[in-house]
Formats: structure tokens, sequence, C-alpha cells
């Protein structure tokens, strides 16, 4: 039992959840408004009145949500806050009274020791007893008065009551109208509601409130996305702010120092160059400022509304629900539009605060112009207006999608300007520190240019910045983020996951080998359908080897025993078999592993042919390798994988314990495999998933870890599991990095899970 302070807490919490905000007294009558906040009937009213000027709308004076006169006369009452006042007040006037409290049920005024949760009363031990005995009574449970008085959770675990109707009073409201979306009584569908061309729908409450919920639970889905849309758009105008801050005191600092050696000769050019930073600043601050309101406004609404249908949904009040499906429906809806319209990137950026004012080339040397910029990628901007000098230094830092610097890319940054590319002279590129890269050059001409950094082709210098996600510091995956081990409605368990692909929308679709089924997860994760099952007829599966999804989303499975690879839309609708009888020397032995290209080709592991096949449009083209243990010959090759360039194939081999490297026509070219410097040595490797900054993520079975190699074999880093307080995987298998950096790993004996790190 909680504490009396604790207690007494909880219901000051009740309290304040039934106190009106308006008049600051208990609800009366309270009425629940369509953006859903309520407020006493009363309260309501005079707002109307005070509000005379106004000829058709009064606004929520906690939100300022419109709301129509009209509206005013269907606002219904708001029945649990109803009951929790009516329950507040009770547990007032028998708490004043202690032990002494009275039976409110029978007229001889005798203490009562129990409290009917069904009937709201105390009872005296006469009326416990009748409670026990009468037919009609059994049903009511019955706590202890202190027990009651002393327990919140009790008091708010009290059944539901029937509501009556309005127009007839001795009749429950039993009934539910979908037609009208509002709750009857049997005497209504005689009068209101009746059966013929022009029926209505509608069915006891008991019978469609299920139904109903999941209506609720579906429209008001996109609520959560919708609250984290706004509040990122808070948090960036929020940076923007605190960045317009940085860049104008940074900016007025430059101009400070290019004046100083000229003080006194220029103090009033220096304050009205100042003025105009200033005067930018107001000006930007002004206009982030309004945007911001905005933005917070729709973020309260959105709370206000998401709390709302929380209690709707979790809290079993039938009618309660059934009363507001509608309000929410629409209130949701009118949400959604005003996130649609509402600007939530911030309508300027931290260079805008840079401004062209004039040097005093009279008394000032030219080195004082001097300007280094230091942008956060992807949060601000590296394009900048510079003063030209002998020499110009700009320093870049490159962080990953989490966070951590990306080392080691000088040599794939570049720097430009807005004039003809041979405009920059002697430029040089080095990492000062871990991610930090400074760039030096000489313009050309003495003039005022515009500057550009590009790592790897793309520029860099805004937010929509693609090419960095999928950079990871792999010698930092140390701890995995999610765990992965059972799927559907029933939360069935994962038992054996084995294969992993990736969809165009970045879902992740996961073989499990214990059912012969693929699980098709959408890009947060969450479950969305299956695909095949245990058979042997079209779209059945009997041993599931290899998976792979081409650019336009068709999904191709290999099936060894059943000597074929078969066709699907990602929805798990069958579309094609291919068995790979086009010549005498082309029919499938045991095919596993799959890749395919953006030219249509598909590579194929022909694992006990110890050969490659490939086919162009689904119709066999070549193949290569043969059995041995040499470079370009195999033994068993389960999985493979294309580079960015699609012009080189990785392939596993699992008994040789080594990767190889072909051009896509078959001819040799590495072979990975006698590491010196790798801490675990590649054993009985199984998947392999080559990354877009050019990484291969190989799962080594026979050591249970997953390697990181650079494409050309050298040896980056190891990532190894924890489970149940001991460190590596079991057999990892399947490996895939997803569109924002994390990285998959099937792991297939440790209880059937899959590790996100």
């Amino acid at each position: 039992m909680a504490s009396g302070g604790g207690v007494e807490k909880e219901w000051q919490q009740i309290e304040e959840e039934i106190t009106c905000s308006i008049c600051g007294d208990l609800f009366t009558d309270p009425k629940t408004i369509p953006c859903l906040h309520t407020f006493c009937k009363r309260c309501i009213e005079r707002s109307i009145e005070s509000n005379k000027k106004m000829a058709v709308i009064v606004c929520c004076p906690l939100c300022r949500a419109p709301l129509l006169r009209d509206e005013v006369a269907s606002i219904p009452t708001n029945f649990t806050i109803n009951r929790l006042v009516d329950i507040f007040g009770k547990r007032q006037v028998a708490g004043k009274a202690s032990v002494e409290t009275k039976c409110g049920s029978c007229e001889e005024n005798l203490s009562a020791i129990t409290w009917c949760m069904e009937c709201e009363d105390p009872l005296c031990h006469d009326c416990t007893e009748i409670h026990k005995k009468v037919k009609a009574l059994k049903s009511h449970k019955t706590v202890p008065v202190k027990e009651f008085l002393q327990s919140p959770k009790q008091a708010l675990a009290t059944p539901e009551k029937a509501e009556f109707c309005k127009s007839h009073s001795e009749q429950k409201l039993d009934l539910y109208c979908k037609t009208c979306s509002k709750l009857i009584c049997q005497y209504c569908t005689l009068k209101d509601h009746p059966r013929g061309h022009r029926d209505h729908d509608f069915d006891f409450v008991d019978e469609v409130v299920d139904e109903e919920r999941e209506k609720i639970k579906q429209v008001t889905a996109p609520l959560k996305q919708l609250l984290e849309r706004v509040r990122n758009g808070v948090n960036k105008i929020e940076h923007c702010e605190k960045h317009v801050d940085i860049e104008s005191e940074a900016n007025i600092e430059k101009i400070r120092a290019t004046y100083g050696e000229v003080y006194k000769l220029l103090k009033q050019q220096e304050e009205e160059t100042v003025g105009k930073v200033n005067t930018i600043k107001i000006s930007f601050k002004k206009t982030l400022a309004v945007q911001k309101e905005s933005a917070k406004f729709l973020e309260t609404q959105l709370v206000s509304c998401d709390e709302f249908c929380h209690k709707i949904v979790t809290v079993n009040r039938t009618r309660q629900l059934l009363t507001y499906n509608k309000w929410i429906e629409n209130r949701v809806d009118e949400l959604t539009k005003q996130v649609e319209h509402t600007r939530l990137d911030p309508e300027c950026k931290p260079s805008d605060m840079i401004i062209n004012y004039c040097k005093p080339v009279e008394f000032v040397n030219d080195s004082v112009c001097d300007v280094s910029c230091v942008p956060h990628l992807p949060d601000c901007t590296v394009s900048n207006r510079v003063r030209c000098v002998d020499e110009v230094k700009v320093t870049v830092t490159l962080k990953d999608i989490v966070g951590s610097s990306v080392v080691n890319q000088s040599k794939d940054l570049e720097i430009r300007c807005n004039k003809e590319r041979e405009f920059l002279q002697n430029t040089h590129i080095e990492e000062e520190s871990r991610g930090q890269y400074h760039i030096w050059y000489n313009p050309k001409r003495k003039e005022d240019h515009s500057l550009s950094v590009y790592w790897r082709g793309l520029e860099v210098n805004h937010e929509e910045i693609k090419g960095l996600v999928n950079i990871r510091d792999y010698n930092k995956l140390k701890q995995e983020v999610k765990i992965i081990d059972k799927y559907g409605p029933t939360n069935k368990k994962l038992e054996y996951p084995y294969l992993l692909a990736k969809g165009p929308n970045n879902e992740l679709i996961v073989h499990d080998n214990s059912t012969n089924q693929l699980v098709v997860f959408d890009k947060h994760f969450q479950y969305s359908h299956v695909i095949g099952g245990a058979g042997s007829g079209i779209g059945k599966f009997r041993a599931i080897t290899g998976i792979a999804v081409d650019k336009k989303g068709y999904l191709y499975v290999s099936d060894r025993e059943l000597h074929c690879i078969q066709k699907f839309k990602l929805n798990g609708e069958f579309i094609s078999q291919l068995d790979g009888k086009g010549t005498a020397n082309s029919q499938f032995q045991s095919p596993y592993g799959l890749v395919l290209s953006q030219s249509k080709l598909l590579f194929v592991c022909d694992r006990d042919n110890h050969k490659i096949r490939v086919f162009h449009n689904e119709q066999f083209s070549y193949s290569f390798g043969q059995r041995g243990t040499g470079p370009g010959s195999f033994n068993h090759p389960v999985d493979l994988a294309l580079n960015s360039s699609e012009d080189q194939l990785f392939i596993t081999d699992h008994i040789n314990s080594s990767v190889q490297l072909f051009t896509l026509k078959g001819q040799f070219l590495k072979m990975f495999g006698n590491f010196t410097d790798v801490p675990f040595k590649l054993q009985s490797p199984r998947g392999i998933h080559y990354t877009p900054d050019g990484h291969l993520l190989i799962s080594s079975a026979g050591n249970h870890c997953v390697l990181v190699f650079e494409e050309d074999g050298k040896f980056t880093s190891v990532i190894e599991g924890t489970y149940k307080g001991k460190k590596r995987f079991s057999s990892p298998a399947g490996v895939v990095m997803m569109d924002n950096g994390q990285i998959v790993i099937a792991d297939h004996h440790n209880s059937g899970r899959l590790v996100v790190f």
C-alpha cells in the first residue's frame, strides 16, 4: 500500500485533473469541445457571452482552436470527468468522518465497514451481507472503507455506470448508431432510427466497441509522427536561432578586428557596419520567433490531442470512446492539415548573416581579412562569401549519422568556387585531427568568391546531404541499439533467422529458417507481413537459401530443395519461377546467394556445382568457376555482393574460408583469406554486404563474429555481439546496412534474434 504522503499526492493529481482551468473549481457538467479540451458548461457559456463581438467563432482558452457557435449545442458531456468528480466528492465527505463513515444505503445511520465499487456508496455490516445474498447484487465488488479512502486506484477501478437517454429517461444507452455516430436507446430505434430503405446502421455497444477502438487507433496513428515532425521543426528553429547569434557575434568580432587599427578614424564606419549586422539579426530573429511560436502552438495542440486519445483508447470506457470517435477523427485530420501547411524549416540560414563590408584598404593590410569557416555537417552550410587574400584556409568537420567523427576522408574531399574550376590554385587538404579537415588554396585572382565543399561528388553545404548518413565508425560499434526477436500481432518468436535483405523503401526482409517464411518489417522495424510458407507449390518454400531485392522492388528467393528461384512482388504476390534449365549445364543443383545489378543481371551461387551462374532478363547467359582451392575456384560459394559502381563482384567461399573478387564477366582479380592482422580469422563465411561507404561486412560463422574490411581487403574492425553476459554471436548469417546507417545482423543460433547496431 502506498504511504500517506504518496496517496495524498495521487488524490491531488486527480483533483487537478477534475478542476476546470477557467473557473478553478471542480467541474460542473463538464463538456469536451472539438479540440478535446474540457471545461464546465457554464464556463463555456460565459466565454461565449464575453465574446459577443465575434459573430460566429469563439476560441478555446487553452489552445485558441476555433469553436463555432452552432457547435455548442452538440458538445457532449465528459462522462469520465463527471464520474471522477462524483467519486472525489464522496471521498471528501467520507474522509471527514474518518473511522465513523456512515452507511449510505440504509436509514439506520450505522458505521460503514465496506465500500461498494458499483453502487459507489459506503455500506454497514447488514447492507454488506445483503449485497452478498441478493442475486442482483452478488456481482458487486466491495472493498474495506479504509482501503478505498487510501487508494485512488481503487476509486478509479469503479466499473462504468450505465448512462440513460435524455429523450427516454428510463432507457439505457445500450445501442450505438454508426450512421449518426451517437449512443441511442431501444426506443430511439423506433422513432428516430427506423429500419427501411433509409435504415441506420446500429448495434449493441458491446458489439461495436472493439471495431471503433481499432478505428481510433488507426486514425490516431499519425499523431506520433506529426508530433515528431513538429518537434524536429522546433529544434531546427531553435538551432538556427543559436547559430544566428553565433554567426552575428563572430561577424561583429571580425569587423571590430578589421577596424581596430583605424578605430579613431573609422569609428563611424564601424558602428554603421555593426548596426547592419544587428539589424539583420533583429529582422531574422523576429521572423524565427514568429515561426517558432507557430510551431510551438502546433506542438501544444498535438500533445493535448495525443494525451486525450491515449486515455480514450487505453481506459476501458465504452461510451466515452463511442462518444468521441468522430470528434477525434476530425481533430486528427485538422491537425494533419495544419502540420502540412506549417513551415517547419528555418526561413533563414546562419550564412545569411555574413555581409559584405568595405575594407579600409589604405589602412589595413590584406592579411587582416583572412576568413576561416568551420561548418559542422550536416547541420550548417560551408558555402561562404570570402574576401580574397593570398591564401585562404577553410576548416570542415565531418560527422556520421550518430555524431561520431568521420576519419580518413581527405582524398574524397574537394573544394570549388562559384567561378571557373581553375580559379583555385595549389589546393591542399589535410586531416588536422579526427574528423576535422583543413583546406588551403591560393586564389588565381584577388576577387570575392563563394566556396562549396564536396564529398565524393556530393555537395555538403545543405541539410539534405544523403551521402554521409551511411558513414560509420566501425570501431565504435560496441553496443547494440535494438534486439528484434518477435513479430506479428501475436508476438511470434523468430526461431532461426538466417538471411537478410533490404527493400527499395528501406524495408527489412528476414528469412526465418524454422518456418520457411519471409518476414517483412518496415523502415522503423515494425512488422508488416509474411511471404510464403512450408510447401512445394507456387509461392511456397522447402529450404530458402538466398534472397535479394532489385531496385524496382521485385523479390527473388532461391530454394535449394526445389532447385529454383521464385520471383515475387514485395507484398507477397507470386510472379514467376526460374529453374535454370536454359541449357544442359545451366540447371541448378543447389542455388544459394543472389545479387542483382541495375543492368538486369542476376548472379546466383550454384553451391553444389561450385559455380556462379549469370542470367540476363531472367534468361541464362553464362557461368564461371569450378571446384578447387586456388584462385578462381570454389568449394561451396554461398553469397555475393556488388560494389557501388557495379563492375566488381565479391563472393564468399564457405569451405575455403575466403572471399574472392571477380569482374562481372568472371575474370579473377583477387582473393582475401590469409589475413595476418585480423584478431579473428575468417572461418566459414556466410553473408556478405557491400556498404555505401566502401566497406565489406562479412559474417564469420566459424568464430561467431562479423568482420569489417575495406574493399581492397584491408581489415577495419570486428563486430561482436553480447548475449547472456557473453561476447560473440552464435553462427551469425545474414548482414545488411539500412539507409540510416544502422547495421542488422542475423544471430542465427542465439535464441533467434536480429541485432541492430
